[in-house]
């Protein structure tokens, strides 16, 4: 295994590593693949963008830059695969041009906003769309039909106040949509021929390695199991024993005990209590990670402005720099805080700040990886890595003598794994969207997360493989470390195994077991 920590220039301060890591200078060759992927990350044809870079020699080129080009050109051509072989929808995993997320329909509000011309354009984008709505229907292509009641009823919203050439595009839109229902079925997942080959390239897209859908399912469903199984222990040992999990989770959720008063008193006793928990996780930083970035140890929780907070603003953070000189903060959404148990924050801490993101960020920022690759080398890696991250948290003993913080975290890691049981129940088992909702709100109980358990369904059954990427890429480093312990026995080095897979950038998960395994 590659150590980057010999890389390194490290100086133990504060009870962390901070490390000035080096970015690899680019002249020459480096700069010239920069200056092409600049381009190429702005779009276009993927035969054409694949075509561009793979003539683009390999000799001569930095080790870093050498990663930009091999980890990108994978990406590539497994996108030009996807669009080779199903050429419909918005882009590779996205098989719908129109859904409650995509489309032109939903800039609407925008367009009458700014008036001018730009309704104009707008009719020419909706009827463009209701086109290939058409053309991808003719190849099998449907949107699931509780998409289309739902984009029907948002089109005949936008319609009523806008102007009549668009609202007659609109409507074309919606009557092209409804047409489609009666062929929709009752699947939530693709449908269309080959839509099981479609599904394994979009989740080797979104992992940069092959896997099959079944092998994917397997690994939820494991996962699951054994969170289901832990989650019930603790819940046993606090007298709760009826029903499934969800529900007893539920029922606790529900304990006012656990819940912050909803006022600024409450609101700035739950931020204050995330930095206690803040503070442990940078204080246990050493254990486990030899290179920390000076910007990792600025890291806070913050309250948002009171006008995001009114506006029931989703959580957001500011990711620090890698030398520091730009902090780091998360803004923990705080509208519904009767809704977030004390019990279930500590692991948002671990995933949001310290030592997810707010970890893996700047290191990528450090690591000197070409944004591109950083974008498409593999997509599920960052949550991916903010996943896992929660599990070594668990793993250090973060919530050792405290079973209540301990259920919080299983809580979320059943939240994690049936998102991708979710993903691939849909999609390779054939599962409904009532199937879906059902068996995840039994795994899990009331989302962690403020997105209703429908909204979790519903993004997973139009973006394929997104989700489930997410939660392979944990799973996937797991597995990655303890193959790596297995072989090296008593050599193995935890600090070094992070080095390696956080030190040079985001990497497809194919390049990051080469480099871990030999």
């Amino acid at each position: 295994m590659l150590n980057r920590r010999q890389a390194l220039r490290g100086v133990a301060a504060g009870g962390a590593l901070l490390a000035a890591g080096p970015v690899l200078a680019r002249d020459g060759g480096d700069a010239a693949l920069k200056t092409l992927l600049d381009k190429l990350a702005k779009g276009g044809p993927a035969a054409e963008r694949l075509a561009a870079l793979k003539t683009f020699p390999a000799e001569g080129l930095s080790p870093n830059a050498r990663l930009d080009r091999d980890s990108v050109l994978q990406a590539f051509e497994t996108e030009a695969e996807i669009v080779r072989r199903f050429p419909f929808g918005a882009g590779p995993g996205s098989p719908y041009v129109v859904t409650t997320r995509a489309g032109a329909w939903l800039k609407t509000a925008d367009a009458v906003k700014a008036g001018g011309d730009a309704p104009s354009a707008l009719v020419a984008k909706l009827d463009a769309e209701t086109d290939k709505l058409r053309a991808d229907a003719a190849l099998g292509v449907i949107p699931p039909a509780f998409v289309i009641d739902k984009v029907a009823a948002g089109l005949a919203k936008a319609a009523a106040g806008a102007p009549a050439d668009l609202g007659a595009a609109l409507g074309r839109q919606s009557q092209a949509l409804v047409a489609l229902r009666p062929k929709a079925g009752e699947g939530a997942g693709v449908r269309f021929k080959d839509a099981q080959a479609y599904y394994e390239l979009v989740l080797k897209l979104n992992l940069g390695m092959a896997i099959t859908p079944a092998e994917a399912h397997a690994r939820g469903l494991e996962a699951a199991r054994m969170f289901s199984a832990r989650a019930d222990r603790l819940l046993r040992a606090r007298g709760l024993t009826k029903g499934a999990v969800g529900a007893r989770l539920a029922v606790l959720s529900r304990d006012p005990r656990w819940l912050y008063s909803d006022d600024d008193a409450g609101r700035d006793r739950l931020v204050a209590d995330m930095n206690v928990w803040l503070e442990k996780a940078k204080a246990r930083l050493p254990r486990s990670f030899g290179a920390v970035p000076p910007g990792t140890l600025t890291a806070r929780i913050s309250r948002m402005s009171r006008a995001d907070e009114a506006a029931a603003r989703q959580g957001y953070r500011d990711a620090p720099s890698f030398d520091g000189k730009r902090p780091g903060a998360y803004f923990v959404d705080l509208a519904a805080i009767r809704s977030r148990p004390s019990w279930t924050l500590p692991s948002v801490v671990h995933h949001e700040s310290v030592p997810g993101h707010m970890l893996q960020i700047p290191m990528e920022e450090g690591s000197g990886a070409h944004p591109l690759r950083s974008r498409v080398a593999c997509p599920g890696f960052v949550e991916g890595w903010a996943i896992y991250a929660e599990q070594v948290a668990d793993e250090e003993g973060a919530f050792a003598g405290d079973p209540l913080s301990e259920l919080g975290y299983v809580q979320w890691m059943l939240f994690r794994a049936g998102r991708l049981t979710v993903d691939t129940g849909m999609h390779a088992k054939g599962w409904t969207r009532a199937k879906a909702e059902a068996w995840f709100a039994d795994l899990q109980g009331p989302p962690p997360v403020f997105a209703p358990i429908a909204q979790d369904v519903e993004r997973a059954a139009i973006g394929p493989g997104g989700q489930a990427g997410q939660g392979l890429a944990w799973l996937e480093l797991v597995r990655l470390r303890e193959a790596a312990r297995r072989r090296q026995g008593h050599d193995f080095d935890l600090k070094a195994f992070h080095d390696t897979v956080l030190w040079p950038g985001t990497l497809p998960l194919a390049t990051q077991r080469a480099r871990v395994l030999g």
